[in-house]
């Protein structure tokens, strides 16, 4: 019996085993298409991780500024609400709150609450504007209510 006797013999017309080259490459992209929209993905749960992070921590610093500051008025709103830019409530962290004047002097005082993340910038300061209501003459506690 001859060696090449017992080998089965590839006819032309069989069947090949394996893929083709545009088969892989149909794959490869396909794959490809599917992990640039995955990575895209991951990058907007990120920034949406990132957004939430930085208002949990600006209301943290605004419940500690509240805390620290508390509005009280004794004679003028004015001087009496306004608070310099206090850096020591968190690490990295600014808190901030301004009192305009009465100009039409129906008792209604706009004060405006800053908080600041490192130095600031776009998507780094989130503000608090609120309507404070003290007539003229009046003593002791105030009433406000948020915008």
């Amino acid at each position: 019996m001859k060696v090449g006797a017992r080998q089965k013999r590839r006819r032309s017309d069989a069947p090949r085993a394996g893929l083709t080259l545009v088969e892989v490459m149909l794959a490869v992209f396909i794959l490809a298409v599917c992990s640039i929209g995955l990575m895209q993905g991951m990058a907007a749960s990120t920034s949406v991780f990132h957004a939430v992070h930085f208002i949990q921590q600006a209301n943290n610093v605004l419940a500690r500024g509240d805390a620290a500051h508390p509005m009280a008025i004794n004679e003028d709103p004015v001087s009496d609400l306004e608070v310099p830019p206090d850096d020591e409530l968190l690490d990295g962290w600014t808190y901030e709150r301004v009192c305009e004047e009465d100009e039409d002097e129906d008792g209604l005082y706009l004060v405006r609450v800053k908080v600041v993340q490192g130095r600031g910038g776009p998507g780094n300061e989130l503000e608090v504007v609120s309507l404070l209501y003290f007539p003229e003459g009046a003593s002791g506690g105030a009433q406000g209510g948020s915008l």
